[in-house]
């Protein structure tokens, strides 16, 4: 009779056209009567069949695993975002060297090419450095993230933005080995052709990047992330 009552109060009639999120429901409500009849001979084999179906069912539907805090959110934003502008820097690196190398191409502007090459590689390790420091608090975030979620429980979904921050971060790696490999090659042809290489700590033509992502590079860091996503 309790579970006449139970099925009975369901808002819905028609077993046929259960969805599966009622059969959710009506395994929540059946899964406890289920152990306490479970050795009850009174339990036709109808009502046994039905709770089994939705126990089945139940277990089918995808189970939704804990999200980041806000503060672990909050961390991870402000990491993407000097992902960013590493990654800028690192355009700034390369527009130097890239300008050098035309330089040393000509013959003809081979000290103003040292000059570019040496403002490159100034913003490339400073670059290098942000990298490095942003991809080991993101490291740290994560690690916090999956720590904390219940082993016994479902998996944790981190936001879909964090991956897209994965993918930015991998990217930006991806620059700086390029960049170094650039800056490597064009010191040795500079070297070659007898011109005198200007210094890092030197160079009186280093490029940097603001400190701080004001709101036009914030917007900027959507689109990033947006148009790399699928690459």
């Amino acid at each position: 009779a309790f579970l006449s009552l139970a099925l009975g109060s369901l808002p819905f009639s028609n077993p046929i056209f259960f969805t599966m999120q009622q059969w959710a429901t009506l395994a929540a409500i059946l899964l406890p009567l289920w152990h306490v009849t479970a050795l009850s001979p009174a339990l036709s084999p109808e009502l046994e069949a039905g709770v089994q179906g939705a126990m089945l069912l139940s277990a089918a539907l995808p189970q939704h695993g804990p999200t980041p805090t806000p503060e672990l959110e909050a961390r991870m934003t402000k990491t993407g975002s000097a992902i960013y502008h590493a990654f800028e820097l690192l355009q700034t690196a390369e527009q130097n060297i890239e300008e050098g190398q035309q330089q040393m191409n000509s013959k003809k502007l081979l000290q103003s090419a040292s000059s570019n090459l040496a403002a490159g590689e100034a913003v490339l390790q400073k670059a290098t450095q942000e990298l490095a420091d942003s991809t080991r608090s993101k490291t740290e975030i994560t690690s916090s993230f999956l720590n904390s979620a219940d082993p016994l429980g479902a998996p944790p979904e981190p936001p879909h933005s964090w991956g897209q921050i994965d993918n930015m971060e991998r990217r930006a790696s991806s620059k700086v080995k390029f960049l170094q490999s650039r800056s490597k090659e064009l010191r040795s042809t500079l070297r070659e052709a007898g011109v005198s290489l200007v210094s890092v700590a030197s160079s009186d033509k280093v490029q940097t990047v603001g400190d701080s992502l004001n709101k036009k590079e914030e917007d900027a860091l959507v689109d990033f992330v947006s148009t790399y996503e699928s690459h």
